[in-house]
């Protein structure tokens, strides 16, 4: 009986031994499960051992979540991890993975908050103003064609691809990189237009950044998006005019490639010059159906909105002294609505 309990203690301690030999050795420096593609993988503040494994693991950058999380909380490696966007390849050991994780999170990025409805003449000037890049560098990087054809931007531009979210900027970092980490945020956050083919996911990306642009509450953007689908509708709409006001300023921004002659005296504020020019590829109020391509970055609501616009009757919105809108069926209705608004400002 003694032999046998001696025999077991030994067997168990060899495995215990080979077990942490493995999980504290080996398991380090094992190799990744990819062939070398970066990722860009976002760590939220706080962030616990199963949710970090989780991020991880959907992102592909690690082959056994198990040991991986068991190996964080006996080593105490979790509280190394820093919050932040960062690029990791998946045949990184885990060892390197957590060593990026804590040598570039927030503590030695910089921070940079892109709002919902910003343009690219908007992030470049941020990122400018923080010391990140040059406006001019990231411009030509967003209007790149071979790093727009690498991104799967079906465009001239980056723009309305490149998602709104507060991020962690390494200083080192090109505008070609930001460019492509603000496009994998897009993707990761716009998985509703998954099901769509490259033409109708385009589409709703543009009437996406319509909405984001017009709508000043985040409930009324399905509405907003189902007003534009009921004037893209000819049988309901003949003319298919959105007669959305910012996409006419949009078509004045001065790093597009042509713009108007009315934009030329364009100074923020829409006149009758800049509404009844046809030659804005822009302008709403004179070319039927959507504009060339977005107009903002749209963020999550907006892009769920113009994924699933809703079924109302309406035609026509005009916004409201309280930031809110009054939707109209017809123009009559409509018309009294604007010079309530109107009135409103009066008083």
């Amino acid at each position: 009986m003694k032999t046998t309990f001696i025999i077991l203690f030994i067997a168990c301690s060899i495995a215990g031994i080979a077990l942490l030999a493995d999980l504290f050795y080996f398991f380090p420096k094992s190799n990744g499960p990819g062939t070398g593609t970066e990722h860009t993988i976002e760590i939220p503040r706080g962030v616990g051992p199963q949710k970090l494994t989780n991020i991880l693991k959907e992102s592909g950058v690690i082959s056994d979540p198990k040991r991986f999380t068991l190996w964080i909380r006996l080593t105490g490696k979790l509280s190394e991890i820093k919050a932040g966007n960062f690029i990791i390849r998946d045949d990184w050991m885990p060892s390197k993975v957590v060593e990026t994780l804590a040598g570039k999170g927030a503590e030695k990025g910089v921070r940079v908050t892109i709002p919902e409805g910003f343009t690219l003449g908007d992030v470049a000037e941020t990122l400018e103003q923080n010391g990140l890049v040059q406006g001019k560098d990231f411009l030509e990087a967003a209007t790149d064609p071979e790093l727009l054809n690498q991104l799967g931007i079906p465009a001239k531009t980056a723009e309305g691809f490149l998602f709104p979210d507060t991020y962690y900027f390494d200083p080192q970092y090109s505008a070609e990189t930001i460019v492509k980490l603000m496009k994998e945020t897009f993707d990761k956050k716009s998985t509703m237009l998954s099901h769509l083919d490259t033409t109708q996911h385009y589409q709703t990306v543009i009437l996406a950044s319509i909405v984001q642009a017009e709508a000043r509450v985040a409930d009324e953007m399905p509405i907003i998006a189902g007003v534009y689908a009921n004037r893209l509708d000819k049988t309901k709409f003949p003319t298919g005019l959105l007669q959305a006001d910012p996409t006419v300023a949009y078509g004045c921004a001065k790093y597009l490639e042509s713009t108007a002659p009315s934009c030329r005296r364009f100074r923020g504020v829409l006149k009758r010059a800049q509404l009844d020019d046809p030659e804005n590829k822009y302008n709403t109020y004179q070319n039927p159906g959507l504009p060339p391509g977005p107009i903002c970055a749209p963020g999550v609501d907006a892009l769920q909105a113009a994924a699933s616009p809703a079924d109302v009757p309406y035609f026509y919105f005009v916004v409201s002294k309280d930031g809110r809108h009054h939707f109209s069926r017809t123009h009559e209705e409509h018309s009294r609505a604007v010079q309530a608004y109107l009135n409103s400002l009066k008083n």
